[in-house]
């Protein structure tokens, strides 16, 4: 049982007055007051000041009707003391934010920080950029959340983001175990966050990627733009980011064996997959050859965003000489699974495994060992229907481009 008593620590002509705790096989700590007593108003070590005695009385019935609503039993003298103070009051989520996507980029995801640091900015537009967890309160939360009603996905993935971040601060200072609770508002528990409008379609016709792939480019970015989605189509609709970070050790043979970098911090199989690489692109493997990694494309540009918007500018132009409507790299993996479902009779199932996306039986998944080889089959199917089993897709060797 906690116990309360005003008290100097001083024997000087002005003392500061403090708070005595005692608490725990009579251990002991103060809490310091803005009150300082003249020696005047001290008998015998104890304050007579009446003034003193009863600002101390309304400080310590407040201590006790916040202890009285937790269970300090198995607490030390020096986590009561905080809880009692300010230190457990006033928790800046905005530094608690900035911290946690800090080490998201330290853990190597870099995609998923850049996304939470924008969904931060825009948080810190209506909040603030000093916010407590404190100032967040269900109310604000929804005038935030309408201001982002007229956008097309931020304003279903801020919140969800927003509350993530939230939540792990709630695990990072309190101690449910022992009734500690530093963060006591839950302003997400009665909100409804909006879900994202249907995404528009991002694939086109198999007609249309002959068109692009027949133009003969004219710049090494349209050729980069040519020789990319080659590969992204060839390889059941990679991404631009895991071509950049291949290794050399994840191409065994003819198999590219690889985890996704978008999702291999977040899941327990690390988002690996295995694809056979098709011949006709094994050409491209060559011309595009690293020293450091597999392919040259991180040597050539300083991070995968840089080297994506260099692929889609290529792709601009291609799509603009074939008359077609311009695409960016991403639509070339909903085109691959467009295809690979409507026109090859893929379950969504099977697709979502061939994009490894991650599965709604991870339970399940955990009981069955892999094969890989359906990927393969399907992807082999995906390139008949495109190519229409006679057409065969033209490479040019590195250094045919002419430079500009």
């Amino acid at each position: 049982m906690a116990a309360f008593k005003p008290v100097v620590r001083t024997k000087k002509e002005l003392n500061t007055v403090y708070i005595r705790i005692t608490h725990g096989a009579s251990k002991v700590d103060y809490i310091k007051t803005n009150m300082v007593l003249h020696k005047s108003g001290i008998r015998k070590g104890e304050i007579t000041d009446h003034t003193v005695l009863a600002n101390c009385a309304i400080q310590i019935k407040q201590y006790i009707e916040k202890i009285n609503s937790v269970n300090i039993g198995g607490w030390t003298i020096q986590e009561l003391k905080k809880f009692l103070t300010s230190e457990y009051e006033k928790i800046s989520f905005t530094e608690f934010a900035e911290k946690y996507i800090s080490k998201m980029i330290t853990d190597g995801r870099k995609h998923p920080a850049a996304s939470y640091k924008t969904a931060l900015r825009s948080f810190e537009s209506h909040f603030g950029n000093r916010a407590y967890f404190s100032d967040i309160t269900s109310k604000e939360l929804r005038k935030w959340i309408e201001s982002l009603i007229s956008t097309k996905r931020a304003k279903e993935h801020y919140p969800i983001m927003i509350k993530k971040v939230f939540e792990e601060g709630c695990l990072e200072y309190n101690d449910y175990d022992r009734n500690i609770i530093r963060i006591e508002n839950q302003p997400f528990k009665n909100i409804k966050i909006p879900k994202s409008d249907v995404p528009e379609k991002r694939s086109i016709e198999a007609d249309a990627l002959r068109k692009i792939w027949s133009i003969v480019p004219e710049s090494v970015r349209e050729e980069l733009a040519h020789d990319v989605s080659m590969m992204i189509i060839h390889l059941a609709g990679i991404n631009t980011a895991d071509l950049y970070d291949l290794q050399k050790n994840e191409l065994k043979g003819k198999k590219l064996c690889y985890t996704r970098k978008k999702t291999e911090k977040e899941r327990k199989d690390r988002a690996y997959s295995e694809i056979t690489v098709p011949g006709n692109i094994r050409p491209l493997m060559d011309k595009y050859k690293g020293n450091k990694r597999l392919l040259i494309f991180s040597e050539r540009y300083s991070d995968e965003n840089i080297f994506s918007a260099a692929v889609n500018k290529g792709l601009k132009k291609l799509c603009e000489k074939a008359n077609v409507p311009k695409i960016t790299s991403y639509w070339l993996r909903h085109t691959w699974a467009t295809i690979a479902q409507n026109k090859c009779g893929a379950s969504t199932e099977l697709v979502s495994f061939c994009l490894n996306h991650s599965s709604a039986h991870k339970i399940t998944e955990g009981y069955i060992q892999k094969d890989f080889t359906p990927i393969d089959d399907l992807n082999e199917r995906v390139l008949r229907y495109i190519f229409d089993q006679k057409q065969t897709p033209c490479f040019r060797k590195q250094g045919e481009i002419k430079r500009s």
